[in-house]
């Protein structure tokens, strides 16, 4: 089981951790290299999460069996290759690459967590499906600690490459141990299911919110601290203890979810990640902002793994994944866009920060609401 767990975290330390949140500590000494503004970087970052959206949804037309692991193959291979080619200094070239990385992570986070899950369900061990999560925490630190350390060495480019380097070896290893089921169902009871089931109506909504509002933070994080302290050692840092909080205490949430319930959890995780991003900004001292970052990191990925266990309660069969991710992919892609303009409109991320921290209050209290009707029905 080691090995199985061990494959899943990797696939999303690639996937997630390097490919899409690399760009997070890297945003920063891109800007600085390259002289664009927080429009073009919110641009950026949301074509990175349409791939992520469309990849998502095709993950929804692969309901023949042959082809799911396959598939995931090719977007362990892929996603090392996108890390690589950000290399090339283009800004027409970055909008491509972070958009087919977005689109191989999208597959790769889907089907890996199904296989995984499907593994630990059939093996009655489904508590540690958190486990795997940890991987994106720890791909969060080993970039927040490599951007600083090569940046007085390399520019941004380069330490894309060596980004790229650092994930073959991790990539094999996915290959090698993750488990072959090919158990992704068709499409018809998930389309019902968006339908016919109205607290897994409320869930996608919750997501949705929950989407929208932590990418702006997941984006923009280091290049406020950056701007508020000049240290990019500072600003990659955060995203470090970002990663600590996300690798330490995404496990324990699906653990206290088995003894309070998933449901229960899943709210106070919302209103704690509310309140964690908003802590910086209405106290904007380095005490608050650690404390911010740690809450961050801990809750966003408890959250993803809650919210894809709920679904699966509330729904077992059908693709219940791939439409969960599709509406947290639609929020992504609107939150750092929307974002980036209001920055620049506004002179600074005070505004945009407070307004995500809002979305996500209002995603937990959609499903607080939607958990005190169901008990008031039954």
């Amino acid at each position: 089981m080691f090995s199985t767990l061990l494959s899943g975290a990797l696939a999303l330390f690639l996937g997630m951790g390097i490919g899409r949140f690399a760009f997070t500590p890297i945003l920063p000494l891109m800007q600085s290299d390259f002289g664009f503004s927080d429009t073009v970087s919110g641009a950026l970052a949301s074509a990175n999460y349409l791939g992520y959206l469309l990849g998502a949804f095709y993950v929804k037309k692969l309901s023949v069996r042959e082809k799911a692991y396959p598939w995931f193959v090719l977007s362990v291979g892929m996603s090392v290759v996108f890390i690589g080619l950000m290399w090339f200094e283009s800004h027409y070239l970055w909008y491509a690459f972070r958009f087919l990385s977005g689109f191989f992570s999208g597959l790769l986070f889907v089907l890996s967590s199904e296989l995984i899950l499907i593994y630990l369900t059939d093996t009655k061990k489904p508590q540690y499906f958190g486990i795997i999560y940890s991987g994106i925490g720890t791909g969060m630190v080993l970039s927040g600690l490599t951007v600083p350390l090569l940046s007085d060495h390399f520019n941004s480019s380069q330490i894309w490459l060596w980004l790229a380097g650092l994930s073959v070896i991790p990539a094999i290893f996915v290959i090698r141990y993750m488990p072959k089921s090919n158990a992704l169902d068709g499409n018809n009871t998930a389309n019902q299911t968006a339908t016919n089931n109205r607290p897994l109506v409320f869930l996608y909504i919750a997501y949705f919110l929950e989407g929208l509002g932590y990418i702006v933070t997941g984006t923009f994080i280091s290049v406020i601290v950056l701007r508020g302290t000049g240290s990019i050692l500072l600003s990659g840092y955060v995203w470090v203890i970002a990663g600590l909080g996300a690798v330490f205490i995404t496990p324990v949430w699906p653990l206290l979810a088995k003894r309070y319930s998933i449901v229960n959890i899943l709210i106070l995780t919302y209103f704690i990640q509310a309140v964690a991003i908003a802590l910086p900004i209405i106290f904007p001292n380095t005490l608050m902002t650690i404390l911010g970052a740690i809450g961050y990191g801990g809750t966003f990925l408890g959250i993803v793994s809650l919210i894809i266990a709920y679904g699966r309660e509330l729904n077992p069969a059908g693709n219940t994944t791939a439409v969960l991710t599709i509406f947290f992919s639609l929020g992504q892609v609107i939150g750092p866009v929307v974002a980036g303009w209001i920055s620049d409109f506004s002179g600074g991320f005070d505004l945009p920060v407070l307004l995500a921290a809002a979305m996500i209050l209002l995603g937990g209290i959609i499903i607080l609401i939607n958990k005190g009707e169901k008990h008031a029905v039954h």
